[in-house]
């Protein structure tokens, strides 16, 4: 009896097991979470398959995984007044009226004495390529170097509060202590903040930081950070939500940056009517004159136009460029027949020319901004018209315009890949 009893219960587990294997082998959602698509072109994936199997979770326990982590520098005197920074990343703001900013210390660190000692700090921001003294600034201890010294970074006095900033670094903070927490390991500082300054380099049209021109880092994992491109303003993705579990995948990762930019590329043709700073020009034209040309000749010239009566004349005028009455500023690039020299009649110039457009196209992209190419070369009529709107002089030939500004996001990239374009041999 107990035999039987035992066979039936092995055969029931067994017609249990095959019903399950059969219904998830025809299950269509089953099938989409085994036969998830492969990457992007373009994109590699950065994780295991196992990752890929939406929101499953694993436990790792007490870790400090809370992203991102921001990498600043506490500026405070000792008892001697001499200055001394620190590296923190266990930093942020707390509280709103009055605006403070918290940051926790481990009592070794030289800078919690500071800060006990004369309840003032200043917060310095650092842009990503002053890495080298971030990381220098939390490897070693004040009590031991003159970090300052040893770093070559310049001390300044805060004007309003009894502690040193740095000036090499754009956004400085300066905080009164006005309360404290022994948390454990750390002691929590609540610094308010009394005067915020920033470097006008980094300003946008409207007086705001520009986080693009900022750039600044995140400590995540041991390692440093750059912040990142532009994603989209508060509020205006809220259209997007549907109820429905957006589910990620990982794998549609690019490899860099480099190659999302180049993939999410697209013409741009509706602006909003933001500013755009003389600094975010400067980089699409350095970018520009970073592109290769014959020989080195770098024949090209770029006129920047910002003027609303000259955008609207060659958005009237230009059949294609009809955007620019709405863009806030245009590139157009030239060809200079002088540079080009010996090699003009050979068409090299607008070779050069369209290798500088796509590098400011691609510029534009990876800093927020939106742009568009439009032609004007070989077009006589076209050509025409922007001589005469800018009166460029005869060694000048206009090749393309590209207008400028913040999409609206009304345009989209365009997935181009078709397989059939490739010979292989």
């Amino acid at each position: 009896m107990q035999k039987s009893k035992f066979l039936n219960i092995v055969l029931a587990t067994a017609v249990l097991v095959l019903a399950i294997l059969l219904a998830t082998k025809n299950d269509p959602s089953a099938m989409r979470k085994k036969n998830i698509s492969s990457a992007s072109e373009g994109a590699q994936p950065s994780v295991s398959d196992s990752a890929y199997v939406p929101f499953k979770k694993k436990s790792l326990g007490v870790r400090a995984e809370l992203y991102p982590k921001p990498a600043l520098v506490i500026g405070t005197y000792d008892q001697e007044g001499k200055p001394n920074i620190m590296t923190a990343a266990w930093i942020g703001i707390c509280n709103s009226n009055p605006l403070s900013i918290a940051v926790s210390m481990r009592p070794a660190t030289y800078s919690y004495g500071n800060v006990t000692e004369t309840g003032f700090f200043t917060v310095n921001i650092p842009s990503s390529d002053m890495v080298r003294y971030v990381d220098y600034a939390g490897r070693f201890s004040g009590k031991d170097v003159d970090k300052f010294k040893e770093t070559g970074l310049t001390p300044v006095r805060a004007e309003f509060v009894n502690a040193p900033y740095v000036k090499e670094f754009p956004i400085v903070i300066e905080c009164e202590l006005t309360a404290f927490h022994d948390l454990g390991s750390h002691r929590q500082f609540i610094g308010k903040v009394i005067d915020v300054k920033v470097d006008e380099a980094i300003l946008d049209a409207n007086g705001k930081v520009d986080v693009a021109l900022l750039n600044p880092l995140i400590y995540a994992g041991g390692n440093y950070y750059e912040t990142g491109r532009f994603i989209a303003e508060v509020g205006e993705s809220l259209h997007e939500i549907d109820g429905q579990p957006f589910v990620p995948d990982y794998r549609k990762k690019y490899v860099n940056e480099t190659l999302e930019v180049i993939h999410n590329r697209k013409s741009v043709r509706h602006f909003t009517d933001q500013a755009v700073s003389e600094e975010q020009i400067k980089l699409l034209l350095r970018a520009g004159m970073a592109a290769p040309s014959a020989v080195n000749r770098q024949p090209w010239a770029f006129y920047v136009v910002t003027k609303r009566e000259t955008l609207d004349a060659l958005g009237e005028q230009l059949p294609y460029a009809k955007m620019l009455r709405q863009a806030q500023a245009a590139i157009v690039v030239c060809g200079d027949m002088e540079k080009a020299g010996n090699l003009k009649e050979q068409g090299y110039w607008v070779q050069d020319c369209s290798a500088a457009t796509q590098n400011i196209l691609l510029a534009a992209e990876s800093i927020g901004l939106g742009a568009v190419w439009t032609a004007a070369y070989p077009y006589e009529d076209r050509t025409k018209v922007v001589v005469e709107i800018l009166n460029l002089p005869e060694k000048h030939i206009p090749l393309k315009v590209i207008p400028i500004g913040y999409a609206t996001g009304e345009d989209k990239p365009k997935d181009k890949w078709k397989p059939e374009n490739i010979v292989w041999q």
